[in-house]
This record gives C-alpha cells, sequence and structure tokens, in this order.
C-alpha cells in the first residue's frame, strides 16, 4: 500500500505511519501481542519507517473500564507486554511515538462517566510502565477537537471545548507531544443541516496550543482527513464530495498548521486516507482506488497536499490499511 503511495508522489512520501493496538487481558495475551508487535516493529525498522501505535482501551473481553484500569487492575499485564518487547530485542527507536487510550472525549469507549482528571491518570499509569522498559520512548495524547457525552452519538452536538483538563494533570515530561483530531462531518442527504467543512471549526489551532502549553510540549500533530463518499450502500442518505473540494478542506487544514508554526511548533500531518465504505462507518477517506493510483480525480489532491506540507516543513504521516 505504500508503494502505491510512493508512486504517486514519485517519492517516499512519508517516514510515520499509524497502526493500531489493543490491551491484553492476562500475562499469557501479554506475551503472545508482545511477541507479534516486535515482528510488526522490526518490519517497519527495516523500511525506515516509524509507526505511530495507537493503543485503544480494548481487550478481547470488551472495552477496558477507566476506573478499573487506574485501580491498577490491568498493570501487571502491562509490565510482562513491555519487558516481553524488551526481551524480543527492540529498542527505544524501534518503539516509535506510541499513543494510549486516543479520542478519551468522543462516545466510543465504556468510560463510566469518567472525567478528563481520570484520562490524564490513566495515561500516566500506561506511559509509566512501559518507560519502565523503554525510558526513551517517544509518547503522545491525542483527543479529538469536538467533547460529546459519553452516550451522546449525535455527531452535530459536539461542543469545542478546552482539552486542557484533560492532559494537565499528565506530569511534564512523561509526553513528547501532542495530537488533535478533527475530520470534516456532513448530514445524510435525506436530512437538512450544514455540514462542517471548515478546519477552523473542525481542527482549530488554538485547542492543540492550549493542550500543548498544558502538557509542556512543542511537538503537535494532527489527525484528520477528507472524505470522497458518505453514508455508502444507501441512496437515500449518500453524500460525494468532489477533489476541488476536498482540497480545499486541505488547504484550511494546512492554514491552521501554519498558525502553529507561526507560534514556535513543530507540526506534524497524519492524512487519515482508509477506504472505509465497507464498513459500519461507511465512508471513504481514500484519494484512489485498488487500481486507479495515477488515475483517480482525488489522487492529485493527496500529491499537491503532501508536496505543500514539505515546502512548509511539516511532517506527512499517513494511515491506511490493506483490506
Amino acid at each position: 500500500k505504500l508503494a502505491g503511495y510512493q508512486k504517486l508522489c514519485n517519492s517516499q512520501l512519508t517516514n510515520h505511519m499509524m497502526i493500531f493496538n489493543d490491551m491484553p487481558k492476562d500475562d499469557v495475551e501479554a506475551v503472545k501481542k508482545a511477541e507479534a508487535m516486535a515482528n510488526t516493529l522490526k518490519e517497519f525498522d527495516t523500511n525506515n519507517i516509524t509507526p505511530v501505535v495507537v493503543t485503544e482501551p480494548v481487550t478481547s473481553w470488551g472495552d477496558i473500564d477507566f476506573s478499573e484500569f487506574k485501580s491498577g487492575f490491568y498493570s501487571q499485564w502491562l509490565t510482562t507486554y513491555f519487558a516481553t518487547l524488551k526481551s524480543q530485542g527492540i529498542s527505544d527507536k524501534q518503539m516509535g511515538v506510541w499513543v494510549p487510550f486516543p479520542e478519551a472525549n468522543l462516545p466510543y469507549w465504556n468510560r463510566n462517566n469518567a472525567t478528563p482528571e481520570d484520562f490524564g491518570a490513566i495515561v500516566t499509569i500506561y506511559l509509566t510502565i512501559a518507560k519502565q522498559s523503554f525510558p526513551q520512548l517517544e509518547a503522545s495524547v491525542l483527543l479529538n477537537s469536538a467533547t460529546y457525552n459519553a452516550d451522546d452519538f449525535d455527531w452535530s452536538r459536539g461542543e469545542y471545548i478546552s482539552l486542557a483538563p484533560y492532559v494537565k494533570t499528565i506530569p511534564k515530561g512523561l509526553v513528547q507531544s501532542f495530537g488533535l483530531q478533527g475530520f470534516p462531518w456532513t448530514p445524510p442527504a435525506n436530512q437538512a443541516g450544514p455540514g462542517i467543512f471548515d478546519a477552523s471549526e473542525f481542527l482549530n489551532h488554538k485547542l492543540a496550543e492550549e493542550a500543548a502549553e498544558a502538557l509542556g510540549v512543542t511537538k503537535i500533530w494532527f489527525n484528520t482527513g477528507t472524505f470522497g463518499l458518505k453514508y455508502a450502500g444507501d441512496n437515500a442518505r449518500l453524500r460525494t464530495i468532489g477533489p476541488e473540494k476536498r482540497a480545499d478542506i486541505l488547504n484550511g487544514i494546512l492554514a491552521q498548521a501554519q498558525e502553529l508554526k507561526k507560534d514556535g511548533y513543530t507540526i506534524s500531518i497524519n492524512l487519515f486516507s482508509e477506504d472505509k465504505s465497507k464498513s459500519t462507518e461507511a465512508t471513504d477517506w481514500s484519494y484512489f482506488g485498488k487500481d486507479t493510483i495515477l488515475t483517480s480525480p482525488a489522487s492529485p489532491v493527496l500529491a499537491n497536499f503532501a508536496s505543500r506540507l514539505h515546502q512548509n516543513d511539516i511532517e506527512f504521516w499517513l494511515f491506511d490499511r490493506i483490506r
């Protein structure tokens, strides 16, 4: 998949790619998961790609309870997990960037009314254990730009409020960067109401800067993207976005990143580029199909955006996966 992007842009394009991870539920599983992750990290290292490892708060028995995690219930298994990674010969550098419990202000996870301070506490526990084995590990946190109540899945009702409460209790130096997530959105075709396409709304640089200041970090990254199709498989609800509109959205994202650069931050942008039209999300975030790398109308949009990031000294990161 990465070779396709390299062919499109006639360059290596990126040296960071996002991958997803989960949690062990016992010591035996911790060892197996660590051995599998070690193989993945070695493969990334062979290809000179830094992994951005996003650890979701989920195990094979379901979503974890944040309060249970805070009590230390998972600590021994995590200690085993990271110690096993170390025993597999993985270096601090090969670990890449680790991002525990992303998007904790979205209604995805079983948070049991956890507070923002609870998030800071569990991130601290997770990364403290990780750094016992990998003291130079590069760590980050990722929060959504819009905050929702735990049981509210109406994406039009998010509030763009301060994210500082989620990170202010994390000890200085434990985390090296802050990630802000934000995506455009549109209601289904059979529903009235405006969409959200302005990056100054869904990815506002001020939210990222405030959180970064609370953490005491100077590195900020965006997790974002544009969709070409939404509500796939339902003709009554289907929405499509053309290449020109997608380019306009990316221009707005770049503008938010440039604001942060003006204030002295080192900026990276991770572009979510997976075709999820056949999943429950029913959204195509990709820029080219399997057999249309050089002919897809949206391919030049991605190539131009990557080039402009390079010109502005902003790192281009990538998420996609083979299905």
